[in-house]
């Protein structure tokens, strides 16, 4: 799309985009015109009992901004298959780029803000598409008790729908859609973000115009080609046999000092990058194989069901193993003696055994 498209397309005359930071004109993404946040769909990724929901910022914005646009967001969980150790963390998950336009038909791309985000969203959202937009979760009220007005951080939402004459917005963030108003919705996103902690926020264009909407046996076929596209990007295994996790484990039992004399608030932080995101690797790359195990049930293919099952299993147990090692952590950074072991040896014993049981289910190895 040229530059003049869009700006020819541009919502309004100048006075009415005048009126505000966000114009006159209710916008909205394509297919979300009437949501609210008691009305936008929730993926059972979110449901309340899953031991790591919320994921993270980025993954949980696409599972509610597919889910909000009636599409099924477990076949991107493909990447969660190829997720490494970098040294001194776990890799933070995302859906790769690649993946999403393969799937679902969304091209997704870096967008320059070079004036004020609100005149972005506006022409954005007046053609439908969307924006993953970096703010300052100080004034978001849905992370009350966490971080809204005790603590600036960095992370990132979906802009649903915007009415300027009510001075609403409905948003995605974490497990759900809410509401940002007032000095909140100026801060995060209007004039007085230039002020804050993101002034120049790093934002994706999210484009809809080329949607896909594959029938449940063609979406299966496509997200089992991305499966095997992830297994073969994964880490190949040491000649002891070793991967990611237990990288992880080792480079956790030489930390244990460190954490014991940082205390706890360095735990919160030590943890998010190593446990928390192994274990809700874990616990994503469990859903996805449970979504191809049911595929390869219900349709005719050379994949095994009952192995990508058991693939699923292994990956639950070195999910539920990152939760329990978190917790023996969290011992250590109070003073108390680490009892890490069987936590520790189980979740790289699952996940080893996860991968290389896809990888069979998949007949990428013997």
């Amino acid at each position: 799309m040229t530059t003049t498209s869009a700006v020819n397309r541009s919502p309004g005359p100048p006075a009415a985009r005048e009126a505000g930071p966000f114009g006159a004109q209710t916008l909205a993404v394509k297919g979300c015109e009437g949501l609210t946040p008691a009305t936008v769909a929730r993926s059972v990724l979110h449901d309340p009992a899953e031991p790591w929901s919320p994921t993270n910022c980025y993954v949980d914005v696409w599972i509610g901004l597919l889910a909000a646009l009636g599409l099924n967001p477990v076949p991107m969980l493909a990447a969660a298959l190829s997720a490494d150790f970098l040294g001194d963390q776990w890799e933070f998950v995302k859906p790769r780029t690649e993946d999403l336009e393969v799937l679902y038909g969304i091209s997704v791309g870096e967008y320059d803000t070079w004036r004020p985000v609100g005149e972005h969203l506006q022409l954005a959202m007046s053609r439908g598409d969307a924006l993953i937009v970096e703010v300052d979760a100080y004034y978001l009220p849905d992370t009350a008790g966490v971080s809204y007005r005790t603590e600036h951080t960095k992370t990132s939402i979906v802009p649903l729908r915007l009415d300027p004459s009510t001075g609403e917005l409905v948003y995605l963030h974490n497990d759900g859609a809410h509401t940002l108003s007032g000095e909140d919705l100026d801060e995060t996103l209007g004039p007085g973000m230039r002020c804050g902690r993101v002034p120049y926020p790093y934002v994706e264009l999210v484009r809809l115009n080329a949607l896909n909407r594959r029938s449940p046996e063609d979406l299966w076929h496509a997200t089992l080609t991305v499966a095997r596209d992830h297994l073969r990007r994964a880490p190949a295994p040491g000649p002891d046999g070793h991967g990611p996790a237990d990288g992880l484990v080792a480079a956790i039992r030489e930390h244990l000092p460190v954490l014991a004399e940082r205390g706890v608030d360095y735990f919160h932080l030590y943890s998010f990058a190593t446990t928390r995101q192994a274990g809700l690797t874990g616990a994503l790359a469990a859903h996805l194989c449970r979504y191809l195990a049911d595929g390869a049930a219900a349709w005719p293919s050379d994949v095994s069901a009952e192995q990508l099952a058991r693939a699923a299993d292994s990956f639950d147990g070195a999910a539920a193993a990152a939760k329990t090692l978190q917790f023996h952590l969290a011992r250590v950074a109070s003073g108390r003696t680490p009892r890490i072991d069987n936590a520790a040896e189980a979740l790289a014993a699952g996940y080893r055994a996860a991968i290389h049981t896809a990888r069979q289910a998949l007949d990428l190895e013997e």
